[in-house]
């Protein structure tokens, strides 16, 4: 037919050319889906953030939490890990009314001992593991300089403070939030403060910082190289850096995408899968679908929680450990090959693509490849409107073959 062939070449053309658009526009989410390992078997961790100095009721929470862990076992008989964000120091109030100055309340000191016990005793029975927060939950001039009398009250408290009460920009510890738009901390200022609070981590825990989560993950490239420099090696994200917080006191400047396993340097990134946070609707059922997605995508399943789920209402309390008991009891009815470590373990895994754990070959990486274009929204709306569903579940279909057992 007259003009039959050139008309399907103009539009193979135009198919090709709007494909390869697509995938320029979206190139950096290409990229960490290919880049980021695939798991042999499926991992759940649970992050819980903020632990350390602060009130005395969390040694019972700990103590609680220690014993629901504690009932589970995976099939290789190891039990869950919760991986424990802590801050080293609050604000001691007494002292800063006394010599209007700053003055911090260390996680050594006695008033916290039972707290140190509870998270001893933990680490003993193998149910939790110990991560950087931060020397604070905040900078400590930006609290001094700010201006909110509520701000002020939380500083010159006699009890142990909860950072949790602080407005949100103020519990960034790596920017000058006093003021919004947030402004760079003084570089030695921050580098000197990396370095101590890695000291002091060592000092008080008696283990290096291995692991840092940086608190409302608002951090900048200098203070990873200051980690770095005191032993840090990996660094726990939101699967982006912000660098800052903006007019509204919000985390910008996106810096990213990050992948778990990414490098900085001497940085290995692990990125948080989602949220479990009974205290805020994301409980055990929510927690259990992410795992299901995480481990068709061959992803680990890292999951953030607070505290503040712990503490507090006794009654929202006792549901959080609820919720937790039913995640880890659900979770190995529903995964037969689940696995358990801490965030530490799971981090040199992907690190060093240790082969026992991570699917080397393209063909045996396909089904997760696919299943995680499939989670990317728009650019997977795209994609099936060009056809590339039917076309690559074809190709997966004909290509892919399972993971060789370990």
């Amino acid at each position: 037919m007259p003009g039959f062939a050139p008309t399907v070449a103009a539009l193979a053309v135009g198919w090709i050319a709007l494909a390869g658009a697509i995938a320029f526009v979206y190139r950096r989410t290409l990229s960490r889906i290919v880049r980021e390992p695939v798991l042999r078997h499926p991992i759940l961790i649970v992050e819980s953030d903020d632990w350390g100095a602060g009130p005395s009721e969390q040694a019972e929470a700990l103590r609680a939490i220690a014993a629901v862990l504690g009932r589970h076992r995976d099939g290789l008989g190891r039990a869950p890990v919760m991986s424990l964000a802590l801050v080293l120091a609050v604000p001691d109030g007494s002292r800063i009314r006394a010599e209007g100055a700053y003055s911090a309340l260390p996680l050594d000191d006695e008033r916290f001992a039972p707290v140190r016990a509870a998270l001893r005793a933990g680490v003993e029975q193998g149910v939790f593991a110990l991560q950087l927060h931060g020397m604070e939950h905040y900078w400590p001039p930006a609290l001094m300089a700010s201006a909110d009398p509520a701000v002020r009250d939380w500083l010159l408290a006699d009890s142990p403070a909860l950072t949790e009460a602080l407005p949100s920009h103020l519990q960034s510890r790596w920017v000058d939030a006093s003021r919004l738009p947030s402004s760079p901390l003084p570089e030695a200022e921050a580098r000197g403060a990396a370095v101590a609070e890695c000291r002091a981590f060592s000092r008080i825990l008696g283990q290096p910082a291995k692991v840092v989560v940086p608190p409302t993950f608002v951090w900048t490239r200098e203070t990873e190289a200051a980690w770095a420099a005191a032993g840090v090696e990996f660094v726990v994200t939101p699967g982006w850096r912000h660098p800052a917080r903006d007019e509204r006191g919000l985390p910008s400047g996106d810096e990213g995408p990050i992948a778990g396993g990414d490098r900085a340097g001497m940085i290995t990134y692990l990125v948080r899968s989602d949220y479990f946070e009974p205290a805020r609707g994301r409980d055990a059922r929510h927690a259990l679908a992410v795992l299901d997605r995480c481990a068709a995508e061959g992803r680990p399943c890292l999951l953030e929680n607070h505290r503040d789920n712990f503490i507090g209402r006794v009654q929202a309390c006792g549901h959080a450990l609820d919720e937790l008991d039913a995640l880890y009891r659900q979770a190995l009815v529903g995964h037969s090959s689940l696995r358990f470590m801490s965030s530490w373990e799971l981090a040199c895994i992907l690190r060093d693509r240790d082969p026992r754990w991570v699917v080397p070959g393209l063909r045996e990486r396909l089904p997760a490849l696919w299943q995680r274009l499939q989670a990317t929204g728009r650019l997977w709306k795209l994609a099936r409107m060009l056809g590339f569903g039917w076309l690559g579940a074809t190709a997966v279909n004909a290509l892919a073959c399972r993971p060789s057992p370990r």
